[in-house]
Parts: structure tokens; sequence; C-alpha cells
């Protein structure tokens, strides 16, 4: 379902969250044994390259960054980080440096690590495997909006309903991969 964290971010006192890769869920469901409010995590529909190792800090609603880039800041979800890892490893060996944000808890959001990249780069650009309506994108959009207004690009499913295949292929589909994030780096 294309609108599953759209609704769950709607719902008062609800974390809402979706995980990369396998430690990163191992981390977020020991956290959500010690929440005592409703949790909703979304996992992946395949396995995920390995992002992190154990010695990783996991905090429900703070961001991981991944990168220092000052070009462009690409916030991800799920199984669209390996995607934006990728894109950030191919565009360092064309200079272009830009920064991933693992954004694992889409709420409550990590608002300072939002601001931070927001003043930091030049380039602010979400993508998610989910319409860009009340997703991620645009829980970093009422962040700004509130309290540093500039623009952000939104990668995701537009106003369409989903299609069922392979995820690989849905991903191209959707234009969703490393070298959808690429280009739109070079060029929105």
């Amino acid at each position: 379902m294309l609108e599953d964290i759209g609704m769950m971010r709607g719902l008062a006192n609800m974390y809402v969250m979706c995980t990369s890769d396998d430690l990163e869920t191992k981390w977020a469901v020991e956290a959500i044994s010690k929440i005592k409010e409703p949790v909703y995590l979304r996992l992946c529909r395949y396995a995920t390259p390995q992002i992190y190792d154990e010695n990783q800090k996991f905090e429900i609603g703070k961001g991981v960054q991944i990168g220092v880039g000052t070009d462009a800041t690409v916030f991800a979800t799920g199984v669209v980080v390996p995607e934006a890892i990728k894109a950030k490893d191919e565009l360092e060996k064309q200079g272009i440096n830009i920064r991933v944000v693992d954004m694992h808890t889409i709420k409550p959001i990590d608002e300072e690590l939002i601001i931070k990249c927001a003043k930091e780069t030049k380039k602010l650009i979400s993508i998610e495997d989910h319409s860009v309506i009340n997703g991620l994108g645009s829980a970093i959009s009422d962040v700004l909006a509130e309290k540093y207004p500039c623009k952000l690009i939104k990668m995701g499913i537009k106003d369409k309903y989903g299609k069922s295949g392979p995820a690989k292929e849905l991903l191209k589909y959707f234009k969703l991969t490393a070298e959808d994030i690429i280009e739109t780096v070079k060029n929105d």
C-alpha cells in the first residue's frame, strides 16, 4: 500500500519507522520494545545490502548521516537507502560530493538534522518507495516550511496507483534507482 506511511503519520502519538537493512531492523525492533505508544514499522520486500555494522549508533527519531558532501543531501528511507549510497559513491568519482541521510524514523522526524543539512548543502532531495503525498518528503517539507524555508525535490511515487512485480523492477519503473538519483542531483 503506497499510502501506509502517510496514514500512520496522521495518527496521534504514533511512531513511524522504515528500516534499510537487517541490522537496522533488529535495532529498531529492540528500541520499539521499550516504547509504550503505538509504532508502525514498515519493512522491505526483498533483501537489501548490508549498510551498517554492529558499531553503528541507533536512536529512534535520529537520522543517520552517511558522508559529508556539501553539493546535495539525499534523505532516504527503507529500500532506497542503498540506492542513495550507490549514487553517492558514483557521484564522488565525478567530483560531486553528496551526503545521504538514512531517515529510518519518519515520525518523530529528526528536525535538527534536516535543518543542519539544509544549511550545509546546496540541494535537498528526498527519495522513498512510497507516495510523495504525506510520506518522507512531506515530513521533511513540513520541517523546512516552519523552520528553514528552502526547496526540496521529492522523488517517489507520484499520484498513481502502485504496480505489482519484482521489487528491483519496480524501483526502475518508478525511477527510484541510483541512476535516477544521480540524474536528479545533476539536473534538477
